[in-house]
């Protein structure tokens, strides 16, 4: 009973940590919106706009925890879109899915964050062109997620811990967590990356 107690905290947590949505995203994201309206470039406020909108509705997702792998895709291209407006050249991504995952279901805001740490720890750091690359693909029997930056990157002879914390820290275990708490054994996190030249993370997660 003390188990199933603690489960039950646990997911009360990790659905409180999965409700915050970044404050500093949304104040730079009306900054960016006030700013483009300033110099009359309406389009785009619309753009920018509905793509917010959308970002939000995709996050809320009706009070389910659980949402299709093409809505959370769809919640990452919003977001990389937004991203987009303020870094301009400096952040390219490409997002390749596979079309027949689509009605995949998973925990909500699982790759937002990881694609959030590819920005803020990968490619804001460096003074070439930064690539955000996110795909799904199946390969035996698992769902593979991954979201590739060309960016910092690190030594992964460091610890583990450390090695999250370098990745953002609390975004990236919360996700973990999150996944573990669903899949159990039957999910697990890579990470790849080499000092200055790209990081990756893949996401395993059951077919069946």
């Amino acid at each position: 009973a003390v188990k199933t107690e603690e489960q039950n905290v646990r997911r009360y947590e990790l659905r409180a940590l999965s409700a915050q949505i970044n404050p500093h995203f949304l104040y730079n994201t009306l900054d960016t919106i006030v700013w483009m309206a300033e110099y009359n470039d309406s389009k785009r406020v619309v753009e920018v706009t509905k793509s917010l909108a959308q970002y939000f509705r995709l996050a809320l997702n009706q009070g389910h925890e659980q949402i299709s792998l093409r809505d959370e895709i769809d919640h990452v291209r919003q977001y990389l879109f937004i991203q987009k407006q303020r870094y301009g050249d400096k952040l390219q991504y490409e997002i390749e899915e596979d079309e027949s995952l689509a009605d995949y279901k998973l925990p909500k805001l699982v790759l937002q964050p990881l694609v959030e740490n590819a920005i803020y720890h990968g490619i804001k750091e460096i003074d070439r062109h930064g690539m955000i690359r996110v795909t799904s693909a199946a390969e035996e029997g698992q769902l593979i997620l991954s979201i590739y930056d060309n960016g910092r990157g690190f030594d992964l002879r460091d610890s583990t811990d450390k090695t999250l914390l370098r990745l953002g820290g609390v975004g990236l275990k919360n996700v973990d967590q999150r996944l573990r708490l669903q899949f159990g054994d039957d999910y697990h996190m890579e990470i790849q990356s080499e000092p200055d030249k790209f990081t990756q993370i893949s996401l395993y997660l059951p077919l069946d």
